[in-house]
Parts: structure tokens; sequence; C-alpha cells
């Protein structure tokens, strides 16, 4: 009797092939979101991240900075030279310290000594 119960719905297990592709795109794209989010930082973390970044301007101090673009997070190693908050962005020497970058602060999430 059980099969027959089985048998009764096996119809309804079938997905229409518009229905699946809308289904995958809503994946992708709540996996894509997923991978964006910005962390939430709290007013502790904050300041802590505040501190870091200025100790390492003043002993200029190699950093790496971890920011949230368009390509998902990317770390960038380098050298603070200067923090602008008025225009919001910090000031940096790349890795190999022959380019000067900018970088905007509410794009960082993380600030870590290499």
């Amino acid at each position: 009797m059980s099969k027959k119960f089985n048998q009764q719905f096996a119809c309804s297990r079938m997905m229409l092939p518009e229905h699946r592709s809308s289904l995958q795109q809503h994946n992708a794209k709540t996996a894509w979101e997923e991978n964006h989010r910005r962390p939430f930082l709290d007013e502790q973390r904050q300041e802590e991240l505040q501190q870091l970044l200025e100790q390492a301007i003043f002993k200029q101090q190699r950093l790496n900075f971890t920011v949230l673009n368009n390509g998902g997070y990317q770390t960038i190693t380098g050298i603070p030279l200067r923090s602008d908050p008025a225009a919001g962005f910090i000031y940096i020497f790349d890795a190999g310290g022959t380019r000067r970058r900018k970088i905007m602060a509410a794009d960082v999430v993380n600030l870590e000594p290499p």
C-alpha cells in the first residue's frame, strides 16, 4: 500500500524547466549576496581598527587591508601613509612600495599585521 501511495505523488516531484532555471538563478543570486555581504562591525571593533591604523601610520608598519568590492573580498598589503576622514580615504604604498594607492575607508572590513 505504501508503494501505491508514493507513486500517487510522483508527478509532483517533477519541475518545469522555467521553474528550474528560475530556482537556479535565485540560488546563484543568494550565493553572490552571501559572498558580498558586509560584516557588521560594532563600535568597539571599529575603534580597535582605527587604533591599529593610527599605530601603523605612526610606526610605518605594513598592514593587510581586507576590502569588500564588486569582486568580493580582496586583501591588499601595504604601508599606510595617512587617512583622510573628511574624504573617507586611506592612502597606502602597495606591497612593493612602488605605487601609491587610495582605499575607501568604508570598504575596509578588517585590518591585521602580515
